[in-house]
């Protein structure tokens, strides 16, 4: 039977925390996921995007050795990143010594439960973003994926400003009195709710893409 991933995505560095529990089939491509996070977190895929799978393992003893008489220290792992991104934005050179995200999936990187991934999404912003493998499951019968299963709290506003932006943009619609208050209503289109989380609009979204 198919394998699917149950995955936690979390918009890192932000308290109380900003996620989404999706379920994917284990052969999901990174294009896919993408568009997948797009749609669940809020973001309209206006901007750059790429992931990340770093993994760490411990330096071979002679290096170690060699290492630990420098005169500054030393960690005593190596650290290894993958990065992946569009072909387009490869093509056009923002992407030196990435990997086409459409010829790998999230089984073939995160082949086991607690694996991550990083996907950073508009490289002024820098929304960052752990994908975390929380089950390894089989696929329901005549069930259709992906299915998003929960999540808390609004993305923030695109453009806004990376986390500076977003806290200051908190702070003045928090309050009425503040004397930015009226311009940033209008900027955020006249309504903001950091709390809200419509799971029943996201699902029928999700139905709507043909995968």
């Amino acid at each position: 039977m198919k394998a699917i991933y149950q995955l936690r995505i979390t918009l890192k560095h932000i308290s109380p925390p900003i996620w989404r529990q999706v379920q994917v089939p284990m052969e999901f491509r990174l294009d896919q996921l993408h568009t997948l996070i797009q749609l669940v977190m809020g973001w309209d895929d206006s901007h750059l995007h790429e992931f990340a799978l770093v993994s760490e393992s411990k330096m071979p003893p002679h290096i170690a050795e060699a290492a630990s008489r420098l005169p500054w220290d030393t960690p005593d792992t190596l650290r290894d990143e993958r990065r992946f991104m569009p072909a387009g934005a490869m093509e056009q050179g923002f992407a030196d010594n990435a990997e086409d995200e459409r010829k790998v999936s999230i089984g073939e990187l995160c082949p086991k439960v607690d694996d991550t991934l990083t996907y950073t999404y508009d490289f002024g912003d820098d929304w960052a973003h752990e994908i975390k493998v929380q089950e390894i499951l089989s696929a329901k019968p005549g069930e259709r994926y992906p299915l998003c299963l929960d999540g808390k709290r609004a993305c923030p506003p695109e453009d806004c400003g990376g986390l500076p932006g977003y806290e200051n943009l908190l702070e003045v619609l928090s309050d009425p009195g503040h004397e930015e208050y009226e311009g940033m209503l209008e900027w955020v289109g006249g309504d903001f709710d950091p709390e809200e989380f419509d799971q029943e609009t996201v699902a029928k979204e999700l139905r709507n893409v043909k995968w």
